[in-house]
Parts: structure tokens; C-alpha cells; sequence
């Protein structure tokens, strides 16, 4: 099974599920609350691990209670912690998400201003593929180089804002929809051409557009919790990719995994490898 380094934002989450948005200055009793490790890279690695696949995560946590709560969790998930840092002075990073009835959810989060500059302190290690948000950038500079020259995939989760220094490196752009809005009107082709790389756009539960110009519809399912959705996606993408998978296999295998992601509630709710195989057997949504 292949080995990615997952690097970027590590949280700790605080999730309420309320029937509807609270009001303004109002005050609302919660229908659940759970205390869950969040951020995009921890719940990427975490989609792999479940995967069957190596799971190596690269950040940085709190010299805090909340920090080895989340190394703790890290454990539970067996994910590889060697690369997550312990930032001394600082706080773990941490959101309070607030989840209505239809799935949809609010983040409020609040993490280090050292992030951005956080680099290695040591080697890195083996591993088929890097993935990695933009919440690093001079981390996931440092892994995509090393990376590229080994000719191994480096997959970056574009969201706003886009550190432009860090696409030279990158073999694989996958942008929601706010991260595209960051390209200032270009289009995806456009983009993929004058950076040299794969690029798609994920837009939820519609189809995921391609900068030749395919477009891959994701399963119809009922949502029961959209939150993480997306980073499920960047794992499950890039867990396909390094295992040697061409591109459109990985985009209809990514939207499965988010799919059984969403439809689905609690711990449990990261699919497993056969899982997600089957899905796809049973997928009847047509690519065009």
C-alpha cells in the first residue's frame, strides 16, 4: 500500500449540531457536541490510513494539553507523527464548527502565525506522494522540491490564499471553488498551462471539473455531515495517485470516499479501501 505525506493545518475541533444557525447576541442548547482533532492535512491522513495506506503527517501542534490530545488521537488512527512539530509558547491550533440539520457547516478557527514558516528539522522520510494545504507553505515548499525530483506526485489542496511560489512544484492542483476564485478569472486551462501541472476544481456534491475540459460526477448521496468532506477527497485522490493510478481513476475513486464520507456519521465514517471499490462498481453517474 503507498505512503503519503499528508502536511499542513493540524486542529482540534469543537462540533456542535444545531437544528439552525444561532442568531446574533442569542443563546441555543446544541442537539450533540463532540471534541474531534480537525484540519485539513490531519483529516487527509487520516481518509489514508483508514485506506489501508501509510500515513505520515507533517505540522505542528501546541506545547499544550489540546496538542497531546491530538497526538494521542494520532495514535488511535495509526498515523505517523514524526513530522508533526511541538511549537513551544503557542496553542494548538482550534475551531469551533457549528453543523445545522442538512449537513452544512460554519468554522470559526483560530491557528499559529508561525505556521506559514514552519520548516523540517529532519530528513524525509520514504513515500510514494505528497499532499499538502497552503496553511505550510514554506513546509510543503521544502516536500514538493524534494519530491519532484524524485518524480513522485505532489498533490496541493488550493485554498486562498494561494502561495503562487509553491505551483512550480506541483504535479496536481485540485482548488475548490473559492481557491479557484483566487486565479483572478483564469481558467482552469489556463492555469494548468501556465504551471505546468493537472488541475481540477471540486464544487461539493457537483460534478469535479478538469482543466481538459472532463467533468466527473460524484455519487448521489444524502448528506448527513459535510464537514471534512473535502479533505477526504484530497486524501483519497492522492492515496490513488500514489499507488499508480492515472488521473480520472483517481478522481472518480476520491469522489467515493468523500461520498461514504458524508452520508455517514461518527468515527466510523472513513470508508475503507473495499468500500470505496464498491462504491465505485455500483457508481451508475456518467463522466462527460
Amino acid at each position: 500500500m503507498p505512503t503519503v505525506i499528508c502536511a499542513g493545518l493540524i486542529t482540534l475541533d469543537a462540533v456542535y449540531e444545531l437544528t439552525a444557525y444561532p442568531k446574533e447576541g442569542s443563546k441555543m442548547r446544541a442537539n450533540a457536541a463532540r471534541l474531534v482533532p480537525g484540519g485539513g492535512a490531519l483529516l487527509a491522513a487520516t481518509a489514508i490510513a483508514r485506506l489501508g495506506g501509510k500515513a505520515r503527517l507533517a505540522g505542528a501542534v501546541g506545547d499544550d494539553l489540546l496538542g497531546e490530545h491530538v497526538r494521542d488521537h494520532l495514535k488511535r488512527r495509526g498515523i505517523d507523527d514524526s513530522l508533526v512539530q511541538t511549537l513551544e509558547g503557542e496553542t494548538t491550533s482550534h475551531s469551533v464548527v457549528l453543523v445545522t440539520e442538512n449537513g452544512e457547516r460554519t468554522i470559526v478557527n483560530r491557528r499559529s502565525d508561525r505556521l506559514p514558516d514552519l520548516e523540517l528539522t529532519t530528513g524525509i522520510p520514504d513515500h510514494d506522494a505528497i499532499l499538502a494545504d497552503t496553511r505550510c507553505r514554506a513546509l510543503a515548499s521544502g516536500l514538493f522540491q524534494a519530491a519532484r525530483q524524485d518524480g513522485k506526485p505532489t498533490v496541493l489542496d488550493g485554498e486562498v490564499p494561494l502561495p503562487v511560489d509553491l505551483l512550480p512544484a506541483v504535479s496536481h492542483l485540485a482548488v475548490s471553488e473559492q481557491g479557484l476564485a483566487g486565479f483572478h478569472g483564469k481558467s482552469l486551462a489556463e492555469i494548468a498551462a501556465q504551471h505546468g501541472c493537472w488541475a481540477c476544481v471540486t464544487r461539493g456534491a457537483a460534478t469535479v471539473q478538469v482543466h481538459d475540459g472532463t467533468e466527473f460526477a460524484p455519487p448521489t448521496v444524502t448528506a448527513l455531515d459535510t464537514l471534512g468532506a473535502g479533505d477526504v477527497w484530497h486524501g483519497a485522490f492522492a492515496f490513488a495517485l500514489a499507488g499508480g493510478s492515472d488521473e480520472p481513476y483517481a478522481v472518480r475513486f476520491a469522489n467515493a470516499a468523500a461520498a461514504l464520507f458524508v452520508s455517514r456519521a461518527g468515527e466510523g465514517r472513513y470508508p475503507t479501501l473495499k468500500q470505496v471499490e464498491d462504491k465505485l462498481d455500483a457508481r451508475t453517474e456518467p463522466d462527460r
